[in-house]
């Protein structure tokens, strides 16, 4: 993780670029304190409520200026071009896309520590964690995202491990992420791998069948940012991902991603 420059004071002003951050501080109880985030930051639905200034890639540069941060959150490298021009408004933290459960537990004791947060972001991250237990047993699954082009995670990647903490056992051999432009490359990859599930992460909320007709290898859907998201909502929607898997489903219903729970809501009660 790279910080730009030294905070001056803890932060109070908060603009958050990278959507599981925003979700995070929101469960430590720093929710108050975003005062912009990105569109794609609708995880509580309370964060819906900030001002919006930006996507996951671009951000509006003078409308952060007027927010006056005094820290900004972004996400490295996917938004690595940002981070000279915003570190002349604030100071930046880039947080790099994590590789693994301990880098996103780093991430998030970072962040709580800068905030003074410290033992609150200790305990999420705990709890989080926790929630990520053993609960199945499943041999090569393979995950293929659909963001306009199809990303494949590699063994190297914090959704691979993540299921891998679970017992849904990533499939071997993938050194470095895949960015396939077209079907036939993330074919030739299945044909390769030889998965006993893909998991297909659409681009929609909706289950899609005639999106995935070309995959002959069993199959289960989830809708958008459910896997792409590892935020705290992410151990709990990988538990509705083991319940469809177990009960036989081809679509995982009912993630945060479409009901975008809030604070109150009983989603988030493990984390209370």
């Amino acid at each position: 993780m790279l910080l730009t420059r030294a905070l001056d004071g803890v932060p109070h002003r908060v603009v958050s670029l990278n959507p599981s951050i925003t979700e995070f501080l929101f469960l430590i109880g720093a929710g108050e304190r975003i005062v912009g985030s990105d569109v794609w930051s609708y995880r509580p639905r309370e964060a819906m409520k900030t001002v919006k200034i930006g996507s996951f890639t671009t951000a509006n540069i003078e409308a952060i200026k007027k927010l006056n941060p005094d820290l900004i959150i972004l996400s490295y490298p996917v938004q690595g071009r940002l981070v000279e021009p915003l570190s002349n408004i604030a100071p930046v933290l880039a947080i790099p896309m994590p590789v693994n459960l301990n880098a996103i537990v780093a991430s998030f004791e970072m962040v709580g520590e800068l905030l003074d947060l410290d033992e609150e972001a200790r305990r999420v991250a705990g709890i989080y964690m926790d929630l990520l237990k053993h609960s199945i047993d499943l041999e090569r699954a393979l995950v293929v995202l659909s963001l306009g082009d199809y990303v494949i995670p590699c063994e190297a990647s914090y959704i691979a491990s993540a299921l891998d903490r679970v017992g849904i056992r990533y499939v071997k051999g993938l050194k470095c992420v895949e960015l396939i432009t077209n079907r036939d490359g993330v074919l030739s990859i299945i044909n390769k791998t030889d998965p006993q599930l893909v998991i297909y992460e659409s681009k929609t909320k909706e289950y899609r069948t005639q999106e995935t007709g070309w995959i002959s290898k069993p199959l289960i859907h989830t809708p958008n940012d459910v896997l792409a998201h590892f935020g705290p909502s992410l151990p709990l929607d990988i538990q509705l991902l083991i319940n469809a898997i177990r009960n036989g489903e081809k679509f995982v219903r009912d993630t945060s991603s479409v009901t975008r729970p809030s604070l109150g809501d009983p989603w988030y009660r493990p984390y209370s």
